[in-house]
C-alpha cells in the first residue's frame, strides 16, 4: 500500500525550538545533584615525557581529593579502538600511560566542592614529568629520530593501498597526453561546538547502585559500554544520557580519557561528581580533526577526458590512535574517485604519530578532505588547459544511465541520481547572480561536485574493514489507548531535527498529526541499543529506515484492527487525518477508538495479541550515496589577501526529504564549516609542541558576517535500499564547501591558481600568492 506524503516534504516547524530559544534547554552543566562536587583535569604540560606522578606537598588551596594516575594504573581495563586500519599495530591503550605525548593528556583529577576551588588547585599540584623530545610534524614523524612508541619501533601507525591494481594506473599514466604532479596540504582543524564536552556522574549511594551518568555525547550506548570495559562493571549497572547536546560534529561521537578519570573519581568518592571543560581545553584537548598531507598526481587528455588519479596521503593522527583510529583517512581513500568516470584510479595512505593533540572525526570524516584533493586537481587540470572548469566535469561525469556505478577504490556502488543535472543546476544558479561593483578587489568562482557515501552498512561488512561495532538500528513505537505515539530510537541528536522529523515519518503512515508523536531518545535504561549512536550522516537514513519499517508494521496491525471494528478487509482500510476509513466510503473510526479497542483487547482479530507495539530493526544492505554540486563567488583584496564569499549555492540530491527546511539548515552549517578551514581556522602548535591557537583570538572561526546567504535547490531521487528512500546528508555542506571556496579562491589568483593548494587559504598566504610568479603547475 502506497502512503500518502502529507507531513513527509513538508516545512513543519522544528519542536525542538522553543525550549532552546526561551532558555528552557537542560544542557549537562545545567543539572545538579545533592552533595554534588566539582572536578578539575590535571594535565601534562609538556608534549612528551615520562610520567612519574604527581607531587600534592605544595597544596593549600581546600580540596576534597587529588587523584593521580594511581587512580587508573593497573586498576582500569584499555581503552578500545573500534575501528583497525590496515597494517596497525596500536590497537587498545591504556587509560593512563606512563608516557604523555601531547599537551593536555589527562593524568589525574582534583576535586573540591567548586569548579573554582579545583582549578585553583590544579596550580598547586605538580606533574611530575621527565621531559622527552617532541615529535611534532609529519616529516619529524617519518624521520623516527625519536619514536613516540619505542616498543613499535616506528612512528608509523598504519599504512595501506587501495584501488586499481599499480600495473594499469601505470599504463593509464603512461598513455594519457598530459600528468601532473601537485603537492597539497590540509591544516589542523578544531571542532569548537557551542557546548563544550561534560559528563556528571552519579555513583549512587549503596553498594550495587546503578551509576548513571549524563553526558555531552552523540552516542549514549557507546559510553556505555566504554565505561563498562574500562572501569570494569556490568553494563546493567550503567546508565548514560544525554541532555541537551549543544552540537557534536564528531568530536563527541566517544567518551575520552578525562571524563572515564571523573567516572573513576565519583566512584571511588561515592558522591555525585561534575566536570565541565572550559574553551582551552576544549581547543586544546577534545579531539581535532584533518592536518594532512597530499601528493596527487592527475593523468588527462587533451580533450579534457579524466583518465588516471594516483594520491599519496599522509595523516597526522597526534599523539594515539583515537577510537576510530585513522579512520578519515581510509574514508578518504576509498571516496576520492568521486563522481567522475577514471580509467584508473589508486591511493597510498600513512598515518602517523605525533606529539600533538590526537585526530579524530570530525564533520566530513575524510569525505572534505577526498573532494578536496579531486576537485582541486580538476580545477588544475582545467587551468592547465585553458577549459572552462564546469564543461570539463560535464564531460566526465558519471550519466545517470550508468549508475548503479562501481567504485574503483572500494567494493561497492554508488546508487542512483543525476550528477550532472546537479551541477548544471549549480551553475545556472551562478549565472542569475548580479555582476559585482567594481571595487578593486579581484573575484573568482569556484565550483566543487561530490558524491557523498553515508549510512554506513551492512554490519557484516564492517568486520572486513576493521570496524568492531555495527551498522543497524531498531526502533520501537507504541500507539497509546488515545491515538498518540511513543517512538523510541537508538540514534541520539545534537540539533539535527530528530523530533521534528521522524515524527513526520512516522505520521504519514499512521494517519495521525506529527504533534501527537512523542521521540524519546538518549537514555540507556530507555531507548534500544545503538553502537554507532548520530554520526556518519546516518540518523535518517538508517535511524529512519527503522522507524519507517516500525510505522508500517504497526501500521498493519491497526488496520487489522480497524478491519474488524468495520467489518472490512485490512488492506481496505485507509490511515489518514486522524482516522481508520473504508477506501472510497466515510465509514470509520478515529486512530483513538481503534487504538482503545487494541488495548482492551475486545474482539481482536484471531492470532491478534492486545496492545500496539511494534518493534523493527533495519539493517542497511548499501550505504547511501548523497551528491552536490557547490558554487560560490569570492572577491580577493589584492592590498591585503583579505577574502569575502560573496555568493553561494548548492545543488543537492539527498533522496527522499523529509523536511525542507532542516535540510537546508544542515546545508548552511555544513558550509560555514567547510569555509572556515579554507580560509580561516588553523589550529599551530610551536617547535615544543606547545599549542598557540588556544583561543578564539587565535583560532579563527567564520561569524555571521563571513557567511554569505546560501541557496539551496532541491533534487529528489529516493534511496533504492533505505524503507522510505532518505539518504544521509548532513556532512554534505561541509564536504562541498571546502573544496568549493579553495576553487574560487585559486580562480581569483589568476596565473597562481594552480599554487593555492594548501590550506587555509589565510590573507598573508593570499597576499604572498598574488605577488608569486607563476606559469605553470606548481612544482612536484
Amino acid at each position: 500500500m502506497t502512503t500518502p506524503r502529507l507531513h513527509v516534504g513538508s516545512r513543519l516547524a522544528r519542536v525542538e525550538d522553543p525550549q532552546l530559544l526561551r532558555g528552557d534547554a537542560r544542557f549537562c552543566d545545567d543539572i545538579e545533584l545533592p552533595r554534588m562536587l566539582h572536578a578539575a583535569i590535571l594535565r601534562s604540560p609538556v608534549a612528551h615525557g615520562t610520567l612519574r606522578g604527581i607531587d600534592r606537598t605544595g597544596l593549600t588551596a581546600p580540596v576534597t581529593a587529588v587523584f593521580g594516575p594511581e587512580l587508573a594504573w593497573d586498576r582500569t581495563g584499555p581503552v578500545e579502538v573500534v575501528w583497525r586500519q590496515p597494517n596497525s599495530w596500536q590497537d587498545d591503550r591504556p587509560l593512563v600511560d606512563r608516557t604523555v605525548r601531547y599537551v593536555g593528556e589527562p593524568v589525574g583529577v582534583v576535586v573540591s566542592s567548586s569548579r573554582y576551588e579545583a582549578e585553583d588547585a590544579l596550580d598547586e599540584v605538580v606533574v611530575d614529568i621527565e621531559p622527552l623530545t617532541p615529535v611534532i610534524t609529519i616529516d619529524d614523524a617519518l624521520s623516527g629520530a625519536t619514536l613516540l612508541y619505542p616498543e613499535a619501533g616506528t612512528n608509523v601507525f598504519s599504512h595501506w593501498t587501495s584501488g586499481d591494481d599499480p600495473e594499469l594506473v601505470d599504463a593509464v599514466f603512461a598513455a594519457a597526453d598530459h600528468t601532473l604532479s601537485i603537492p597539497m596540504s590540509m591544516g589542523r582543524v578544531i571542532g569548537a561546538p557551542m557546548e563544550g564536552r561534560g559528563i556528571v556522574v552519579d555513583p549512587g549511594r549503596r553498594p550495587g547502585d546503578k551509576i548513571t551518568i549524563w553526558t555531552s555525547t552523540q552516542a549514549p550506548h557507546a559510553v556505555r559500554d566504554c565505561v563498562a570495559e574500562v572501569c570494569r562493571i556490568p553494563q546493567h549497572r550503567i546508565r548514560v544520557i544525554a541532555p541537551d547536546v549543544g552540537g557534536g560534529f564528531g568530536v563527541k561521537d566517544h567518551i575520552y580519557e578525562d571524563e572515564l578519570l571523573v567516572v573513576l573519581a565519583a566512584i571511588e568518592l561515592g558522591r555525585p561528581l561534575k566536570w565541565i571543560e572550559d574553551r582551552w581545553e576544549s581547543l586544546v584537548t577534545t579531539a581535532q580533526a584533518r592536518d594532512e598531507r597530499y601528493t596527487v598526481d592527475v593523468a588527462f587528455d587533451d580533450d579534457g577526458r579524466l583518465r588516471g588519479l594516483r594520491v599519496d596521503a599522509i595523516r597526522n593522527c597526534g599523539a594515539l590512535l583515537n577510537i576510530f583510529g585513522a579512520g578519515p583517512l581510509f574514508t578518504l581513500t576509498g571516496t576520492v574517485p568521486g563522481p567522475y568516470r577514471w580509467d584508473a584510479v589508486s591511493c597510498r595512505a600513512t598515518a602517523v604519530a605525533t606529539t600533538t593533540t590526537p585526530t579524530a572525526a570530525y564533520r566530513g570524516f575524510g569525505q572534505t578532505q577526498s573532494t578536496y584533493v579531486r576537485e582541486r586537481a580538476v580545477d588544475i587540470v582545467a587551468h592547465h588547459l585553458g577549459m572552462d572548469p564546469v564543461e570539463l566535469r560535464l564531460a566526465n561525469l558519471i550519466q545517470p544511465d550508468e549508475l548503479p556505478y562501481p567504485i574503483r577504490t572500494v567494493p561497492t556502488t554508488y546508487d542512483n541520481g543525476d550528477y550532472p543535472e546537479a551541477l548544471r543546476l549549480a551553475r545556472t544558479m551562478a549565472e542569475a547572480w548580479e555582476a559585482p561593483e567594481d571595487d578593486g578587489r579581484t573575484r573568482g568562482t569556484g565550483y566543487a561536485t561530490y558524491v557523498q557515501m553515508a549510512g554506513v552498512g551492512p554490519s557484516q561488512g564492517n568486520p572486513h574493514i576493521g570496524l568492531s561495532i555495527g551498522s543497524w538500528e531498531s526502533t520501537t513505537l507504541r500507539m497509546e489507548r488515545d491515538g498518540t505515539v511513543r517512538a523510541y530510537v537508538g540514534v541520539s541528536p545534537h540539533g539535527q531535527g530528530h523530533a521534528t522529523t521522524f515524527s513526520q515519518l512516522i505520521a504519514d503512515r499512521l494517519g495521525v498529526d506529527p504533534s501527537s508523536v512523542e521521540l524519546i531518545y538518549s537514555d540507556t535504561d530507555v531507548t534500544p541499543y545503538s553502537s554507532y549512536g548520530t554520526a556518519a550522516s546516518r540518523s535518517i537514513a538508517v535511524g529512519g529506515g527503522a522507524t519507517v519499517r516500525a510505522a508500517d508494521q504497526l501500521a498493519s496491525r491497526i488496520r487489522q484492527v480497524a478491519a474488524e471494528m468495520l467489518e472490512a478487509a485490512p488492506e481496505d482500510i485507509v490511515l489518514a487525518n486522524g482516522r481508520a476509513t473504508v477506501a472510497g466510503t466515510r465509514i470509520g473510526h478515529t486512530i483513538g477508538e481503534v487504538a482503545n479497542r487494541a488495548w482492551q483487547g475486545w474482539a481482536l482479530p484471531d492470532g491478534l495479541d492486545a496492545g500496539l507495539v511494534e518493534h523493527a530493526v533495519y539493517e542497511p544492505e548499501e550505504f547511501t550515496y548523497s551528491y552536490a554540486s557547490h558554487v560560490c563567488r569570492v572577491a580577493v583584496d589584492p592590498d591585503t589577501g583579505i577574502v569575502e564569499v560573496e555568493r553561494y549555492a548548492v545543488a543537492s540530491d539527498c533522496g527522499t526529504i523529509v523536511n525542507p527546511t532542516i535540510v537546508e539548515g544542515q546545508t548552511h552549517g555544513g558550509v560555514a564549516q567547510g569555509l572556515g578551514p579554507a580560509i580561516l581556522e588553523h589550529g599551530v602548535v610551536d617547535e615544543d609542541g606547545q599549542p598557540r591557537t588556544t583561543t578564539f583570538l587565535d583560532y579563527l572561526l567564520p561569524t555571521a558576517s563571513d557567511v554569505p546567504d546560501i541557496e539551496i535547490a532541491h533534487l529528489e531521487h529516493p534511496s533504492p535500499y533505505t524503507p522510505g528512500g532518505m539518504k544521509g546528508m548532513g556532512e554534505g555542506g561541509t564536504n562541498g564547501g571546502f573544496a568549493c571556496v579553495m576553487n574560487a579562491v585559486a580562480a581569483a589568483l589568476g596565473d597562481a591558481n594552480p599554487r593555492a593548494t594548501h590550506a587555509p587559504l589565510t590573507p598573508t598566504v593570499v597576499w604572498e600568492l598574488l605577488r608569486s610568479v607563476a606559469t605553470g603547475p606548481p612544482d612536484s
